[in-house]
């Protein structure tokens, strides 16, 4: 049996030692969660670095190798750690070793899958004329060895290929790595969870994650404020105004809204993807507008309203050289003041006083295959009106409601008997809990009086 030795520090992580092939141990802890480490010859956890020991793990893994006969030493230490500066450049000097590995392995599969291929090919000359395999000739045996020989090297240098274009991928994705983590949009996305991760910890009274994520935060707005100075455009609610058009995924959405953190753009999946989009290609019946919220990361160019209509006009949409020129000309502060100042001048709407003691909507409750219905009047807050008893509706004789409030005759009936009060609907039934749904209503417009008959003379 081994003696082994379970240690964790945030600094190398959780590792095993005193393991040796075929000891037993593996066969153990590879159930909790262990793997091995060939660049260390051990075992370990992976990304278990930078981290708090996971002791629910360790233990369950010391309680099984003790079960099997082996003696094992568990030592934690999360005070010895490493700051997050050096842990990040740590990560990217081992993915420069990745790609370089991985490069690697790309020229030697594609060096095996040239050489394959090059043999299946010189081998085939003897049957560049077609010649077929003679059966029962002496030749017929070199045939068939050579068509397998062909057919072997072939397949295998296709293989080898692919396995090329594997490896070259990783590499390639390896070698982008620090440009990858570095992304200025997605460093900002980033910092929104870090920032939502260190108020939950500092709700928790955690000092030592609240540490830990003070620093990373502290990293990460240094890669953002790089940016800046390098001159990337990091997009906020202060660059765009109601009617603004942006870029977003590759097409022009028009501005519904600016919010603090997203902007309201116009969208209507029917006619998406569309080069430019307004807000009236996303109103539907009804006047309502579609819209989709976006994160300010997702944002990469800004043309304000009017440059779109005078681009629209000559049959062009703009790129983000010729939107950026006209953004600089009409800055989303000059248009969010003139917006304010029609505003201003813009006579207010007189403010429409409604009545309580009439009622703003109905319920209406039935049951399956119920032959009465209750109609409830109900006020502006959903209550019973008080000034307005419940009524009882009726099927006709050998009638019944078999689709409940859904059912034709009763919405024909609650339709009769709201023009009899004097009432119609203005909006949708919408269903409540139970057996019942709702509606708004209003007081019918009155009809005019006939006409007299010197009138019509």
């Amino acid at each position: 049996m081994a003696t082994v030795t379970i240690t964790h520090t945030p600094k190398d992580g959780t590792l095993l030692d005193g393991s040796r092939k075929g000891d037993g141990v593996f066969d153990v802890v590879r159930h909790h969660g262990f793997r091995s480490f060939r660049s260390l010859g051990m075992l370990g956890i992976p990304r278990s670095r930078n981290k708090d020991a996971d002791t629910w793990r360790i233990n369950r893994a010391k309680t099984a190798l003790e079960e099997a006969g082996h003696t094992v030493t568990v030592e934690i230490d999360n005070d010895d750690e490493r700051s997050f500066s050096e842990a990040e450049a740590d990560r990217v000097e081992r993915a420069g070793d990745r790609a370089e590995r991985f490069e690697g392995y790309a020229d030697n599969a594609s060096r095996s899958s040239t050489a394959r291929l090059d043999a299946a090919h010189q081998r085939s000359e003897r049957f560049e004329f077609g010649q077929p395999i003679l059966v029962g000739h002496h030749s017929e045996g070199r045939a068939r060895r050579d068509a397998a020989y062909i057919d072997n090297n072939m397949r295998k240098g296709i293989a080898d290929g692919e396995r090329a274009g594997h490896w070259q991928d990783r590499a390639e994705t390896a070698a982008k790595y620090e440009e990858f983590r570095n992304n200025p949009q997605r460093t900002l996305r980033r910092l929104e969870k870090l920032r939502a991760d260190l108020r939950y910890h500092e709700r928790q009274g955690n000092e030592r994650q609240m540490r830990r994520l003070r620093e990373e935060i502290e990293h990460w707005e240094a890669v953002v404020e790089k940016a800046k100075d390098d001159g990337v455009k990091l997009w906020g609610p202060d660059d765009f105004a109601p009617g603004d058009f942006a870029v977003v995924l590759g097409s022009w959405h028009q501005v519904a809204r600016v919010n603090p953190k997203t902007l309201s753009i116009a969208w209507n999946l029917r006619l998406a993807p569309k080069q430019v989009m307004s807000l009236e290609d996303a109103t539907f019946d009804g006047g309502r507008v579609g819209t989709f919220t976006v994160d300010y990361t997702k944002v990469r160019a800004r043309c304000p309203e009017k440059a779109m209509a005078a681009f629209r006009a000559e049959g062009k949409v703009p790129g983000t050289r010729a939107a950026g020129e006209a953004s600089a000309e009409a800055p989303a502060e000059d248009i969010r003041r003139e917006q304010a100042e029609a505003k201003k001048v813009r006579p207010k709407p007189p403010k429409k006083r409604s009545d309580p003691k009439i009622p703003k909507r109905v319920q209406v409750e039935c049951e399956l295959s119920a032959s009465e219905a209750t109609l409830t009047w109900l006020t502006g807050n959903s209550q019973p009106h008080p000034a307005h008893t419940p009524e009882t509706i009726t099927a006709p004789e050998g009638e019944k409601y078999h689709r409940a409030t859904w059912s034709r005759n009763l919405m024909k009936q609650v339709g009769e008997l709201l023009a009899e009060r004097g009432y119609a609907l203005t909006g949708e039934w919408k269903p409540r809990r139970g057996w019942a749904t709702v509606a708004a209503i209003e007081p019918a417009p009155a009809k005019d009086s006939e006409p007299k008959q010197e009138e019509l003379s």
